[in-house]
């Protein structure tokens, strides 16, 4: 179940790294927050490998919401890391490979 979380994760992430920024999406189930200053604006670290993201709001959590379906597939929206984690989390392993 964790490794199709993953999948689903890292699908959703390639689809919505090819699409202009926009804000969060999600269902009737995970209705996406109101851009209200609560949540950092969607961030894509692999659009920024030389940039670490200081920007107003990159040290706050990203909006997320997950549920499981009846027939077992869980749907995820969203990653509640801030955009500094996701950075370091994508770049700080390749500096250290380097």
């Amino acid at each position: 179940m964790k490794r199709t979380a993953l999948v689903l994760m890292a699908t959703v992430a390639a689809v919505l790294s090819h699409e202009p920024p926009a804000w969060y999406v999600g269902d009737e189930r995970c209705p996406p927050p109101k851009d209200d200053g609560t949540y950092s604006a969607p961030y894509n670290a692999l659009d920024h490998p030389n940039d670490y993201p200081t920007f107003n709001g990159a040290d706050k959590p990203g909006w997320s919401c997950s549920y499981q379906r009846g027939d077992g597939v869980i749907v995820q929206f969203g990653d509640s890391r801030t955009p500094q984690q996701k950075w370091l989390d994508l770049w700080r392993g390749a500096a250290l490979r380097d």
